[in-house]
């Protein structure tokens, strides 16, 4: 009988985990046949970041017939080569569907090309996908390490793959991560997995996170199985497990279908020899364009047969003239052009970091200029007395600035009150309704989209006091009056409060809130926050931003080392 996954397994984000040679990439390939085999118009898309495992793919089990009809991008098997910087491009044709099977191999990139390639791939990916895309990453840790700290492409790499982890299935992308570095696997990637195939693992750092996985996803008795278990599997057969699927199996997976390039060379494997799919070569290139381009200036080999070439002609025309200057310009430009992508990639990654930077700065700002402009009134004087409007139209509003910050719920009302006014009466009426009739500045203030110690915030809480629609019935708190609630209406948000509290926070600081929050109720060493925000704890880069949370009661101290997310952020 014909092995098959259950098809709710590959339905599901899933990890595929065990030590170099214990036949996770293998089981990995099984699960693409399988996939193909079941519908021949699935889409696919393979990133194979260091040892180009998987073109095998396109060649049958003995190598003399094809195999799967993959386009190859990059590598030494590859149909076309590939820039590092065409990332873009190619998330964009994976995610429109033109190129609906593709091995995308990174081995000839240089270094850091890894994650440049990356941090413009997946972007572009979610932004356009379209259906479903079955998405393998070989070697996960290489684009979601633990335990990093700093800023830099590998920072923005690990913030993309959590967001193709966290947001990617509802976008039509199903994620198949593997890895033989269990341990270096960042948490939130292994923990957005469904399911988790795990072969033989034998150290005890990278048994670990796949306890943990277990311990959240199944019950005690397979935990146990599986666990103790782990380091004596053998070659090829591995544990099945996923909670939502409601399965739980132990299996010695089968021989794949097609060419195992992946397994561990013998003496009679002769690669050179292997026979795979055709693919319109010609048709590829014209589909991915000026990425095979860029990637052939650049290329060291294709630059040398160039110079050879025209060293060739420069002998020959030497008798009769000089050489050609449309040839020394042409060179020329590929110089100029290999040294602009060398900076533009540099460029990439500190522009990303600073519009981390501006990001947060621009916030308070934006507020404070929208507050002051909302609040400046001009009258027209003719000898010396103010000119009554002719009538009583009212003027027209401007339109509001952008912040730049995430949605703010909108402040609707009557229209009597300026925006930020009737906001905090808005939030006011939303925290009265889920039970808080007198809610804390900082509920008010992060509901209403502001931070509780701006003056975005309190010099329309004080307006609101002195036009009688709000009272102080106690230190820090605030609550409607008759007529408040008569001018409020109850926000309607999309997401929770945490989630819109988080949006409207600067990077770092919503890094460690979202750290501390996976934990609530519990508090939490500050070494455990920091490692979850991927910063050392005796850093400023986590002290500080820590403080600003405090400060905004957006965190307590419970105990000494300990911190806790707000219980309001979590109103039901």
């Amino acid at each position: 009988m014909t092995f098959s996954f259950p098809p709710a397994v590959l339905e599901q984000h899933s990890a595929f985990l065990g030590k170099t040679g214990s036949g996770k990439t293998s089981t990995a390939k099984l699960a693409v046949e399988q996939i193909l085999r079941d519908n021949p118009r699935a889409r696919i898309c393979v990133l194979d970041p260091i040892k180009s495992d998987w073109w095998g793919l396109t060649s049958s089990a003995d190598g003399r017939a094809a195999g799967l009809p993959f386009y190859i991008l990059g590598g030494p098997r590859g149909h076309v080569p590939l820039h590092e910087s065409a990332g873009k491009a190619i998330g964009e044709l994976v995610a429109s569907g033109a190129l609906p099977l593709s091995i995308i191999d990174m081995a000839d990139f240089k270094h850091g090309g890894l994650q440049e390639f990356f941090n413009t791939f997946v972007p572009a990916l979610m932004r356009h996908m379209r259906g479903v895309v079955h998405l393998v990453i070989e070697e996960a840790h290489e684009f979601a390490p633990k335990e990093r700290a700093g800023i830099g492409a590998e920072n923005l790499a690990i913030h993309n793959a959590k967001k193709l982890a966290t947001a990617g299935r509802s976008k039509g992308i199903r994620m198949m991560v593997l890895t033989q570095r269990t341990q270096a696997l960042h948490n939130a990637v292994l923990g957005s997995c469904d399911t988790m195939i795990a072969h033989r693992l034998t150290a005890p750092a990278d048994q670990e996170p796949v306890k943990k996985w277990l311990k959240a996803n199944v019950d005690k008795t397979t935990f146990e199985s599986v666990s103790t278990t782990l380091s004596s599997l053998k070659t090829g057969s591995g544990w099945i497990c996923s909670g939502e699927a409601q399965v739980a199996e132990l299996r010695q997976f089968p021989k794949i279908s097609t060419y195992d390039n992946s397994a561990t060379p013998t003496g009679d494997m002769a690669d050179q020899q292997v026979k795979t799919a055709a693919v319109d070569r010609e048709r590829l290139r014209a589909i991915i364009g000026d990425a095979v381009k860029q990637v052939e200036s650049d290329d060291p080999g294709h630059l040398r047969a160039e110079i050879a070439r025209l060293n060739s002609r420069m002998a020959n025309w030497a008798a009769h003239e000089d050489a050609s200057a449309d040839a020394i310009a042409a060179a020329d430009r590929r110089g100029y052009e290999r040294g602009f992508w060398e900076a533009a990639s540099q460029a990439k990654v500190a522009y990303e970091t600073l519009k981390e930077q501006v990001r947060g700065t621009v916030r308070g700002f934006a507020d404070s200029l929208v507050q002051n402009i909302a609040a400046e009134t001009i009258e027209f004087t003719q000898s010396g007395s103010p000119v009554a409007p002719p009538s009583a139209s009212p003027s027209p509003r401007p339109a509001a600035v952008p912040t730049g910050r995430a949605p703010t719920p909108a402040a609707s009302g009557d229209g009597s009150l300026p925006g930020p006014q009737q906001r905090i009466l808005n939030s006011l009426a939303t925290w009265r309704r889920l039970g808080h009739d007198k809610p804390s500045n900082a509920q008010i203030a992060w509901l209403a989209g502001y931070s509780p110690s701006s003056t975005s915030y309190t010099n329309p809480r004080s307006a609101l006091k002195t036009g009688g629609l709000i009272d102080y019935p106690m230190a820090d708190h605030l609550a409607l009056t008759a007529a408040g609630v008569a001018k409020a209406v109850e926000f309607k948000l999309n997401g929770s409060l945490l989630d819109f509290v988080l949006g409207n926070l600067p990077g770092p600081e919503a890094r460690i809130l979202t750290s501390i929050a996976h934990h609530y109720p519990r508090a939490v060493p500050n070494a455990t926050a920091a490692e979850g925000a991927q910063y050392s704890p005796s850093s400023t880069s986590y002290t500080n931003p820590r403080s600003a949370l405090r400060t905004k009661d957006l965190i307590d101290y419970p105990e000494k080392d300990h911190v806790r997310a707000a219980e309001w952020l979590f109103a039901a």
